[in-house]
């Protein structure tokens, strides 16, 4: 049972860093719409086909 608790804490703090990482991209990006920032988009795609198990 705390083996699987362990596993789910896991997986929540990697979703967390990388929303921690998204949220630091905005952050730093000097385009006024973050959808026209390359940098940006990468880091979603990457976000959303992580979240899908795809690579990134």
């Amino acid at each position: 049972m705390l083996r699987r608790e362990a596993e789910a804490l896991r997986a929540r703090i990697a979703a967390a860093r990388a929303s921690l990482s998204l949220v630091e991209c905005a952050l730093g990006c000097t385009h006024e719409e973050l959808s026209d920032c390359p940098h940006f988009r990468r880091q979603v795609a990457g976000l959303t086909g992580s979240l899908q198990g795809g690579a990134t």
